[in-house]
């Protein structure tokens, strides 16, 4: 027989998942759940419309199924948003359920993230311990970045739902040979693809891995389905961006963010390979001013613990890259075992995978990319408390943990200083209850519950600092494409304090950008006012600032050039066609953006025509051209 056989007919263990729960276990997940919906639902309202960009396009979808199907940024259908639209789908059934307000627009992205804390707990407890599982639960719900997001109406909560069913249904087919499990995955994967298309296959390595190391079948057979699970993926994935590109472009919105009208070129392009790799100059760059910049990217291995990411979510990542790679090396060494260690080596695998592209990917990385890399990281940290707890009479194993829990505690301590936010006195007292913890580790003890205790008080000190940065989180309102959790850092040139300006004002041209400018009361009175005949009561940019006007006044606003006002969308012949047909009653002139580098030559060509045929006028201090009644300069 060979070992292929032997393999298949291996009576398997039985996982922990087979224990019966006990009650205090299932009171402890409750208890996490609670909390976790607390700091997901309190003072949500103060987040407004959050990111606009968003909410405009789920109000869109509101008035027209053109706009819902390819997720319009308008209901006039001028342009898309540069994102598939599975996640304004979700936000767009509650509005419809609950009208167009905050909790209708931020509630799914509370219970989806919700859901994944369930999901984690569900994966570790099918391997570790209950007090494991309930740490890696507890990590994920309280991470800084993972409580920012479920306030907020990012694709982001939906995507890692989906990759971590995803994870799920692919340990099932490992554990039980069984492909439509595999399949199974892949389906969610493409789901994961509509949310933030490439981003959602960072799972896919550790998917992959331990189905071809544990699934205990030939390797032709195991070939055999990942080939047609990586045929369903590719199906699903493109099955959407597909039906786009072979609508006729005048029965649709132009693609956001593409510059081919494209979401092949969406996908490969702006989302793709331009987040990954190094770009030079472009408009990001010439809208940050010099103080903010540094003098070549901040890629590399330390990247994520700096001050601009740091709060996010480096609380824990040293010790859950620690874990990972000490999973790792073990299942190196004990490859020929029977036992099978599915979970950890998903995790670990997940875990240095996100966090080597997060590492290194391309300076157009926003801070909230961290979110991708919490899943794994609860679950290694989950992993880590197993290994803690539990007492072992190695001296080198001892000697070990103590190093990596020192290391861990030092790592915790820098992030705790790099905010006046965060409590110096508590940071302190943490890290000197973790020294004394890792003392007790250090040498074995006549105590048998001393090492775990110790153990247990380490962990916990630890488990404090993200606690407090999503406590700052929660207390900060956010709006526009790039919230940030936890407070201003002590560095004036980080991302915080630039951010921080950004949302007094400072600079104009970034604060329309990232945040957008809303309409005063007499030009919000214009816009409302201007013929219904009209499909867009008005034209401008960028894509937030449009966004905000047509939240504000409850009528279609066309954003030129699209979110960043870079796209060749409408080209200036098809603006004039529609000016000319009476479709667009109004220009709003938006100066600071025409002076940053790299707006769209369509939308300059626009303006100079605009500003060349028709009479101007000043409402709230804009300048606004009248289209409407078609009077032009003599």
């Amino acid at each position: 027989m060979s070992n292929y056989t032997t393999l298949e007919v291996r009576k398997l263990p039985t996982p922990p998942e087979k224990e019966r729960r006990r009650p205090w276990e299932l009171v402890a997940l409750l208890v996490i759940l609670l909390v976790a919906a607390g700091l997901y639902t309190w003072r949500l309202s103060e987040n407004g419309w959050a990111n606009a960009y968003y909410s405009a396009a789920v109000q869109s979808g509101l008035h027209d199924p053109t706009a819902f199907f390819f997720g319009s940024a308008d209901w006039g259908n001028s342009i898309s948003v540069d994102k598939p639209p599975l996640s304004l789908w979700i936000m767009g059934l509650s509005v419809r359920l609950f009208g167009l307000n905050t909790w209708a627009l931020l509630l799914p992205q509370a219970a989806m993230t919700l859901g994944s804390t369930l999901m984690i707990f569900q994966l570790a407890r099918k391997y570790l311990p209950s007090y494991a599982a309930l740490v890696a639960a507890f990590v994920f719900a309280t991470t800084p970045i993972t409580v920012l997001l479920a306030r907020y109406n990012n694709p982001d909560p939906l995507m890692i739902l989906l990759m971590l069913s995803a994870l799920y249904a692919g340990i099932r087919a490992t554990e039980t040979a069984r492909s439509r499990w595999l399949y199974f995955a892949a389906g969610l994967l493409a789901l994961g693809f509509l949310a933030k298309q490439l981003q959602a296959f960072m799972v896919l390595p550790a998917l992959g891995l331990v189905f071809c190391l544990f699934v205990g079948r030939p390797w032709r057979k195991v070939a055999t389905s990942l080939s047609v699970a990586g045929l369903i993926l590719a199906a699903g994935s493109m099955a959407w961006p597909i039906i786009v590109d072979l609508t006729p472009t005048s029965s649709r919105p132009y693609v956001g963010g593409s510059k081919t009208n494209s979401m092949i070129d969406l996908t490969l392009g702006y989302n793709g390979l331009d987040r990954l790799l190094q770009q030079q100059g472009g408009r990001s760059a010439a809208l940050t001013p010099q103080e903010f910049q540094g003098a070549s990217s901040d890629a590399g291995l330390f990247r994520l613990f700096n001050a601009n990411y740091g709060q996010e979510a480096a609380w824990l990542l040293l010790p859950a890259l620690v874990v990972a790679v000490v999973v790792i090396v073990r299942s190196i060494q004990r490859r020929r075992t029977s036992d099978r260690p599915i979970l950890m080596v998903a995790a670990a695998t997940w875990m240095i995978s996100a966090y080597l592209v997060l590492s290194f990917m391309g300076n157009s990385i926003h801070s909230y990319y961290t979110a991708s890399l919490v899943a794994p990281m609860a679950l290694c940290i989950g992993i880590g408390s197993k290994l803690l707890v539990s007492s072992s009479t190695s001296i080198a194993r001892r000697a070990g943990t103590s190093v990596a829990l020192l290391l861990a505690a030092l790592f915790a301590n820098l992030i705790w200083g790099l905010s006046p936010s965060n409590p110096a006195s508590v940071a302190q007292v943490l890290l000197l209850v973790t020294l004394v913890a890792t003392s007790a580790l250090t040498v074995p003890t006549p105590y048998k519950w001393l090492t775990p205790l110790a153990g247990s008080v380490a962990l916990a000190s630890l488990l404090v600092g993200p606690i407090v940065g999503s406590l700052v989180t929660v207390s900060t309102p956010q709006q526009g494409s790039n919230p940030l959790s936890g407070g201003l850092t002590r560095s004036p040139a980080s991302l915080s304090h630039f951010l921080y300006q950004v949302k007094n004002g400072d600079p104009a041209g970034v604060h329309e950008l990232a945040i957008g400018s809303t309409p005063g009361p007499g030009l919000e009175a214009y816009l409302r006012a201007t013929p219904s005949r009209c499909k867009w009561a008005g034209a401008t940019y960028p894509g937030q600032t449009a966004a905000q006007f047509q939240l504000s006044i409850g009528r279609p606003i066309m954003p030129l050039g699209g979110f960043a006002a870079t796209d060749p969308s409408p080209t200036l012949a098809a603006f004039q066609n529609l000016v000319r047909t009476g479709q667009v009653c109004s220009y709003i002139l938006q100066p600071e953006q025409l002076k940053i580098p790299g707006v769209s030559d369509e939308l300059v060509a626009i303006h100079n025509w605009v500003s060349e045929t028709f009479p101007a006028k000043e409402i709230d201090g804009i300048r606004v051209y009248d289209l409407a009644g078609q009077n032009t300069r003599p």
